[in-house]
C-alpha cells in the first residue's frame, strides 16, 4: 500500500513555515505558492514541499528582492528549468550586491560629512563667531 502524500491546510503550513496565513492566501494570489490538491469544503491543501517555498520566499525577501522577482524565479523553476533559474537568480543577486555596496558607500560619505560637521561645531568654542551654519 503506498502512504498518502503529506499535505497541510493553510493554518498549519503557516505554523510551520513562520508565516501569516495571510501571507500565503497573499502568495497564492501572486502565483507564488499553489496549493497541491483541495480538501473537504474546497479548502486548499499545500505538499510539503510548499514549507520549503516559503523559506525560499522569504530569504530572498531578506536579500532585498522584490515579489516581482522573485515571482519570476518561480516561474522558471516552475518549468523545471533549474539551472535558468539558478543563472537568473546569479544575476538578480548581482545587481542587490551592487546596489548594497553603492548605498554602502553613500553611508560611509555621510559618515564622513557628519563627522566633519560636527568636529567644526565643536571646535567652535567662541559663540561670538555666528559661523555655524557654513
Amino acid at each position: 500500500m503506498v502512504p498518502e502524500p503529506t499535505t497541510y491546510d493553510i493554518a498549519e503550513l503557516a505554523s510551520i513555515a513562520g508565516v501569516s496565513s495571510r501571507t500565503i492566501r497573499y502568495y497564492g494570489e501572486l502565483d507564488l505558492l499553489k496549493a497541491s490538491s483541495r480538501g473537504p469544503g474546497g479548502r486548499r491543501r499545500f505538499g510539503t514541499d510548499a514549507a520549503e517555498r516559503l523559506r525560499f520566499i522569504s530569504r530572498l525577501k531578506t536579500l532585498g528582492m522584490s515579489l516581482e522577482e522573485i515571482g519570476e524565479l518561480n516561474r522558471s523553476f516552475d518549468l523545471g528549468a533549474t539551472p535558468a533559474m539558478l543563472k537568473h537568480l546569479d544575476s538578480l543577486l548581482e545587481v542587490r550586491l551592487q546596489e548594497v555596496t553603492d548605498r554602502i558607500r553613500d553611508m560611509r560619505d555621510l559618515e564622513f560629512d557628519l563627522q566633519t560637521y560636527r568636529n567644526r561645531i565643536r571646535g567652535k568654542s567662541n559663540p561670538e563667531s555666528g559661523d555655524l551654519a557654513s
